[in-house]
């Protein structure tokens, strides 16, 4: 019997962990596309037509506001413009070279996004009243929803500033998601090109920051992280407008998350155990994914089981095939890490029970 060369097996797994993500994200898309005309209708509801649109909310209009300010092109090239300068006052040349990345990445965004723009030709919310809608190439203005350019872009520059400052990804990654957030405050894209655009702005990211050689690991990284987060918001978001299923379906979702969970949870504690002997710390670890999939599994919505199931699924591959299983951890550093696991689990737990179906849409 002959055995699979390891570059056979290593392709095979690369692919079958692209498929994963890719299905993660499509999965992701179709589900948060029933959310695109509600929420466009909510917006309008709380906009008052003057010489210009205002929102009525507070918080909403400093959203919109300030995330467009944000999140618009030259803005973002003086981020760039900014590091460079003071990479070369200070001498530091890794510095310069987040800068050219930040820069790089941007134009990577840019022109994939105009160009989908028109290859795809959505017409922007102001144009739509109703569910049905045709897309087909154009160089219109207004035709040119999906994706986000500002999405795009912003979440381009932060994901090269988050693999290049790890500690600080939360906050760039947060300041990209306002950018879009305030898109869609604004009426001026639906959530899915917000999404779509987070998706094409992660892979131009992961490009930039990556050697031309390396151009195809680059892909696998980011549309791997495009599936956790993609579907990990299109969970939160099916939980805060939907309701819990009820009967036999819905009970049978829920012991099985917690069941998973559970399981997810002993894992994770025997091994930080073991961790604290050795004083090492195992990254293939299943018990991330098994916790992620079990809080979907509790959300009782077969779609975003499928799509958290292909994210988890996706990440495993990833965790099983990296090289450096084993790395020297300190044990404060452990603590500081499950201790924000837990907190996580906490905050998400407490949503699934006192937070389903509060947005005030469908």
């Amino acid at each position: 019997m002959s055995v699979p060369s390891q570059p056979s097996s290593s392709t095979a797994a690369a692919l079958t962990q692209v498929g994963c993500s890719c299905m993660a994200v499509g999965i992701s898309l179709f589900g948060l596309a029933h959310f695109d005309l509600p929420i466009t209708k909510y917006v309008r509801s709380v906009t008052i037509h003057l010489p210009w649109d205002q929102l009525t909310v507070p918080w909403m209009a400093f959203t919109s506001n300030t995330g467009d300010w944000i999140g618009q092109g030259w803005r973002l090239a003086f981020v760039s413009i900014f590091l460079f300068a003071v990479a070369c006052v200070a001498q530091k040349p890794n510095l310069k070279s987040v800068a050219i990345q930040t820069l790089i990445a941007h134009g990577i965004a840019a022109l994939l996004a105009n160009v989908l723009k028109h290859l795809i030709g959505r017409p922007r919310p102001k144009f739509v009243h109703s569910g049905n809608w045709e897309m087909s190439f154009s160089l219109v203005s207004g035709l040119d929803s999906f994706p986000s350019g500002h999405s795009t872009a912003s979440f381009a520059v932060a994901t090269v500033l988050a693999r290049r400052f790890p500690p600080l990804a939360p906050i760039f990654l947060a300041v990209a998601a306002f950018v879009g957030l305030s898109r869609i405050l604004r009426g001026s894209h639906f959530l899915t090109d917000v999404i779509g655009g987070a998706v094409i702005g992660i892979l131009s990211g992961c490009l930039a920051t990556a050697p031309v050689k390396q151009w195809r690991a680059a892909i696998q990284d980011g549309i791997r992280y495009a599936a956790v987060g993609t579907s990990a918001m299109f969970a939160v978001l099916w939980v805060l407008a939907r309701p819990m299923e009820k009967g036999l379906e819905g009970i049978l979702f829920l012991a099985l998350g917690m069941s998973v969970v559970a399981a997810g949870l002993w894992i994770r504690r025997a091994q930080w155990f073991r961790q604290a002997r050795a004083g090492e710390c195992r990254r293939s670890d299943i018990s991330a994914p098994l916790i992620m999939y079990g809080l979907a599994a509790m959300t009782t919505a077969p779609m975003v089981v499928s799509s958290v199931g292909f994210a988890c699924m996706a990440s495993w591959l990833y965790a099983m095939g990296r090289h450096d299983d084993h790395i020297k951890e300190s044990t404060g550093w452990s603590m500081i890490r499950e201790s924000a696991v837990i907190g996580g689990l906490a905050v998400v737990i407490l949503i699934l029970i006192d937070a389903r179906a509060v947005l005030p849409f469908p």
